[in-house]
Parts: C-alpha cells; sequence; structure tokens
C-alpha cells in the first residue's frame, strides 16, 4: 500500500482516536489514559514530557484547534436522507 500524503493520514488516524476518546468514555483504554494523566474539566489532560509520544501527538490536535476545524457533529431527525 502506498500513502502519499503520510502526513494527512496520519492526522486522520490521530482524529479518530480522539473522536473515539469523546465517544467511549467508558471504554477500558479510556479509563486507563484517564488514570495515567488525570482529567480536567471532563476531558484527559495532556501529559508533559513524561507521556507516550502517541498521547501528546493526539493532544496536539485539541490544542492547535485541528479537530474543532476539521470534524463537526450533526443531529437529524432519525430519517435516512437519500
Amino acid at each position: 500500500m502506498r500513502v502519499r500524503r503520510i502526513r494527512e493520514f496520519n492526522l486522520a488516524l490521530l482524529g479518530k482516536w480522539w473522536w473515539r476518546l469523546l465517544e467511549e468514555t467508558n471504554s477500558l483504554w479510556c479509563r486507563v489514559l484517564m488514570a495515567r494523566y488525570g482529567v480536567v474539566e471532563g476531558r484527559v489532560k495532556g501529559g508533559g514530557s513524561d507521556s507516550s509520544l502517541w498521547w501528546r501527538d493526539i493532544h496536539a490536535l485539541c490544542r492547535e484547534d485541528w479537530f474543532n476545524d476539521n470534524v463537526s457533529r450533526s443531529v437529524g431527525n432519525g430519517k435516512l436522507l437519500v
């Protein structure tokens, strides 16, 4: 498999993890992150220099507003759009 836009691909994967963190707050991996890094205002805190590179990259999405600028939620009426 060849990936031409590796940066965009990496951002998409990190964004998926951040989305899962927001949606799956009772999952085991989310609880592990909460226990490891702590919680502020209902969200997992960003670790400092002692955190994993993976977590620092995910948390950077929040700091840079990348996630909020590129992902949105919408609530519909329950009917499928055709």
